[in-house]
């Protein structure tokens, strides 16, 4: 069995992170958006972010075998 370094993990998750935090924060910028050509913009900037999430989550656990959940963000999802 191969050992996972934890800085390996540590390093996924903090992307993953970070990536959820600015996607919230675009997303919130949709509903105080008054514009709706700017609305639009967001909608498909929250879709890249939301694809390159995604990409992170498969490549962690292509690579390591570790899924990375949403517990930080919606514990109640968590099934572990």
């Amino acid at each position: 069995m191969e050992v996972i370094p934890l800085d390996q993990l540590s390093e996924w998750r903090s992307r993953h992170y970070d990536l959820k935090i600015q996607l919230l924060r675009l997303s919130k910028k949709i509903v105080t958006t008054t514009h709706h050509e700017d609305v639009i913009f967001y909608q498909e900037l929250c879709e890249i972010y939301a694809r390159h999430i995604k990409k992170i989550e498969s490549d962690c656990f292509d690579e390591i075998g570790v899924s990375i959940c949403n517990c930080g963000f919606h514990p109640e999802q968590c099934i572990e």
